[in-house]
């Protein structure tokens, strides 16, 4: 799962806690920490930690897509 952000804030903060999650080896599997205590399947790791994807903000009016609208 992907999210698109605006934010250069919140594309480095959410991007770098998804980098540093606590990883687990518990009776042969891979367990990831949600929050304090509470471990996670593999399988739920991109729910929790979704990537985020930057994408300028078009704050000067202009048609990306190259069309005019009148």
């Amino acid at each position: 799962m992907t999210i698109v952000t605006h934010s250069i804030t919140e594309y480095i903060t959410k991007n770098q806690q998804r980098k540093n999650a606590r990883w687990k080896i518990a009776d042969g599997a891979w367990s990831f920490e949600v929050v304090s205590g509470v471990w996670g399947s593999v399988e739920l790791f991109d729910e929790a930690f979704p990537i985020y994807e930057y994408q300028k903000f078009n704050d000067k009016g202009t048609n990306p897509d190259g069309t005019k609208i009148k």
